[in-house]
């Protein structure tokens, strides 16, 4: 999963030697904010940046910085604004590509994220970080071959990177190479003992194992170093689902919705949770709310079909199912849709959610 990475504070303050000489009182208060901003001083940083503007209105590091100062306060449309802004100036300005990139990921456009981090990339192919961002993408994305040559590019330039290497180790995993990516993790786990993503690649190494216990405690590390982490929050729930603790889920996930409210995987794990709890209603609402975050949602689809189904509402159950069966991929999704099929022949009588844990 994609962390904020520290490099994008290093706003550069050079310009194309093609533009004209910027002001320098402009690239001084460009220095200021930039160090202001790695102290967390988030007041002096945005002064620095907007007075920069103020004597040099082309300076696009300077509106790159104001979006870091939005990000940091959680003013996420500003933020975009003004990296937008900042590409508007120097379109050639990397950071900008890569810091847009991350405020898309937070809402969910992983195919516009990935052509903006590309397009970092395409600037300046060095750009470790928004290699790495590329690579997870693509992993989100279900493009694994993908992912796992932009990583191992990544770990080839940089192998000191223990990000690298603990996001290798995910996409190993999911390509069922279990040894390797054990010793991605070992690299990771040398190079910084602490690194929550390298406990978090462990946790997936050990739930794919079938060691559900060892895989809490893991995300347990890292939560303790990344407590707003929703994700990782959401992993933790599932994994307490999978060993049996429904009703403590089924609290977790509450929760989250309510810090995360547009996290369309949570509310769909509600759902989830909730149809095996018995509470069909909630399901029927927090499917409902996936569905409105992210559309298509296959699986949210046929939780929601199912909980109609329990609630009465079967007319509205039968438009889910034959929506699921136009949106949900044969290839990965076999198993669903024979479900679905048979789910609108009749009502099911038992519980037929038992893949969810085991992806």
């Amino acid at each position: 999963m994609i962390a904020w990475v520290g490099a994008l504070l290093a706003v550069a303050a050079g310009c194309a030697t093609t533009r004209p000489p910027l002001q320098p009182r402009a690239l001084a208060l460009q220095a200021e904010g930039v160090e202001a901003l790695g102290q967390g001083e988030l007041d002096r940083a945005a002064g620095s940046f907007a007075l920069a503007l103020e004597y040099e209105p082309r300076l696009a590091e300077a509106e790159n910085g104001l979006g870091l100062v939005a990000l940091r306060r959680g003013s996420y449309e500003h933020a975009e604004a003004k990296f937008r802004a900042a590409l508007a100036l120097n379109e050639d300005l990397s950071e900008a590509h890569l810091n847009l990139a991350s405020l898309l990921l937070r809402r969910d456009a992983l195919e516009d994220a990935l052509r903006e981090a590309r397009a970092a990339l395409a600037i300046d192919p060095g750009y470790g970080d928004a290699r790495l961002v590329t690579g997870e993408l693509l992993l989100r994305l279900g493009k694994l071959d993908d992912a796992r040559w932009e990583l191992e590019k990544l770990c080839a330039a940089a192998p000191k990177r223990a990000d690298a290497h603990a996001a290798n180790a995910i996409v190993l995993v999911r390509l069922s190479r279990q040894s390797e990516a054990e010793t991605q993790v070992g690299e990771a786990l040398a190079l910084d003992p602490k690194l929550p993503a390298a406990h978090r690649a462990r946790a997936e190494i050990l739930r794919r194992g079938g060691d559900l216990e060892a895989a809490t405690q893991e995300i347990e590390l890292v939560l303790a170093a990344e407590p707003d982490s929703a994700d990782d929050r959401l992993t933790h729930a599932l994994l307490i689902a999978a060993r049996g603790g429904w009703e403590q889920a089924g609290g977790e996930l509450a929760r989250l919705v309510e810090l995360a409210p547009r996290h369309a995987q949570a509310r769909f794990a509600l759902a989830f949770v909730a149809l095996r709890r018995g509470q069909p209603e909630l399901a029927v609402r927090a499917a409902g709310d996936a569905l409105a975050l992210r559309d298509p949602f296959p699986e949210a689809r046929l939780v929601r079909a199912e909980a109609l189904l329990r609630v009465g509402r079967t007319r509205d159950a039968q438009q889910d199912l034959k929506q699921f069966l136009r949106d949900a991929p044969p290839q990965t999704m076999g198993a669903e849709r024979a479900r679905a099929e048979q789910m609108l022949q009749r009502r099911p009588t038992e519980d037929p959610w038992t893949t969810l844990l085991a992806k």
